[in-house]
């Protein structure tokens, strides 16, 4: 298969742009991606004329709410809770409440199906447990639409039990990782934390949630007499296998500790902001050489509004120049987010480079009328052009065409408007 007639962008620092761009990919892998004029095209080979578009490595949403996409559960919340670390306990607790079977299988199916529009072929995020939903049904989404996916639920000390049984011999493979998020750390006694740590000789993932570390530093102190990362190191919770998500409130010795053991932490900073959380510390964090990684959160799909809530808030508030910006995007939305997706499915993305899986988005603007500025940062000039200006038009996972303008291409049109009947006849 070959896309001709592009502006590459190919994360390579190497060679960032390439225009009037050739890539040619077989097998799952790009064989060659260069100049259009450099690569003589043979009679048999595929070839899909890019007209001028822009083609890019697709997305990895690092931190998505499976469980949010049909019923607002983030909006409801405005109704009267309390704002800070207590909103997303109450988002959790009111999500679990109102939630069926049937509800749970249709947020996941169409949360993928919108991510797909965002430019992600693989997603990471919370679901929630329902006894009726087999986990086995995310691995057969993951197949259904041919996406990879990371995704498991989350559990408090209530649940602990209940939700390893169902999930500690659920296995992982190229295209699903399961992972187990944990809320109110510091509630969990030692034995707990002893099943936690268990999960991961079975090649499951912990997700720590830490909406405010020093609120639960203050809970595990009162309770246990020691810091809340000091209890997880002596129980052998925090390894590479781990991640933190949010990381509110982090002292310098916390995030020191984190990041000499390889942890990523993964920021939403919409979720943070909507929720009266959020701290511009992305800066501080990479600072201290933390992986830090992005997800869309409880607000949608959209990863690249996401990345321009970082160009914002971090010109705002820490009137940071564009380079210092571009830097944070660059580790951010691409490099970090990519490294999380080969640690879950173990295949080289992310890059549009010989060798590397055949993750491509092709995107159209919506009016041809501006170009890339040399004088300005590329990553940053892509987050604001494509989020603000473009659509997907086609998107490829391991060189197979998953969506062509705007609809999957492994269900029928029967099969999407049959989904559609259904959620529009939901009782919600």
């Amino acid at each position: 298969m070959i896309v001709n007639n592009v502006l590459a962008f190919t994360n390579d620092p190497m060679n960032p742009l390439i225009e009037d761009a050739l890539v040619r990919f077989e097998n799952g892998e790009i064989t060659y991606v260069g100049s259009r004029r450099e690569y003589s095209i043979q009679e048999d080979e595929e070839v899909i004329d890019g007209e001028k578009g822009l083609l890019l490595p697709a997305l990895f949403n690092a931190h998505l709410s499976f469980y949010s996409t049909i019923v607002p559960y983030s909006l409801k919340l405005v109704r009267g809770f309390e704002s800070g670390a207590g909103y997303f306990r109450n988002l959790l607790n009111v999500s679990h409440r109102e939630i069926s079977a049937k509800l749970i299988r249709l947020s996941a199916e169409v949360a993928v199906l919108k991510s797909m529009r965002s430019g992600a072929v693989s997603i990471n995020g919370p679901v929630i447990d329902c006894p009726e939903v087999d986990p086995e049904f995310y691995r057969e989404l993951a197949y259904r639409y041919g996406v990879n996916i990371a995704a498991g639920p989350v559990i408090v000390k209530e649940s602990l039990d209940s939700i390893t049984e169902r999930w500690h011999d659920v296995s992982r493979d190229s295209s699903f990782c399961p992972l187990i998020y944990v809320s109110e750390l510091a509630a969990y006694d030692d034995d707990e934390l002893s099943k936690l740590k268990s999960l991961y000789s079975k090649g499951i993932n912990l997700n720590l949630f830490i909406f405010d570390m020093k609120q639960e530093n203050e809970a595990c102190l009162s309770r246990w007499g020691e810091s809340l990362i000091e209890r997880l190191l002596k129980n052998g919770i925090l390894v590479p296998e781990c991640g933190v998500v949010y990381g509110g409130n982090l002292s310098e010795t916390d995030m020191d500790i984190i990041s000499s053991r390889r942890i990523f932490v993964t920021k939403s900073i919409r979720s943070e902001m909507y929720a009266g959380t959020f701290q511009p510390n992305i800066a501080d964090l990479l600072g201290r050489g933390m992986h830090v990684s992005i997800g869309s959160g409880i607000l949608g799909t959209d990863l690249l509004g996401e990345a321009k809530e970082i160009i914002f808030t971090e010109r705002y508030l820490r009137h940071y120049d564009n380079t210092i910006i571009d830097y944070e995007l660059r580790k951010t939305l691409l490099d970090n987010n990519y490294k999380i997706a080969q640690r879950f499915f173990g295949k080289r993305t992310g890059v549009m480079k010989e060798g590397y899986s055949a993750d491509l988005i092709l995107s159209k603007p919506f009016m041809e009328i501006e170009r890339f500025d040399d004088s300005v940062p590329i990553t940053l000039q892509l987050v604001l052009k494509i989020a603000s200006d473009s659509c997907f038009e086609k998107v490829w996972n391991a060189g197979e065409l998953i969506l062509d303008r705007g609809f999957p291409q492994r269900i029928s049109r029967k099969d999407l408007k049959d989904l559609t009947r259904d959620i529009r006849t939901l009782e919600l």
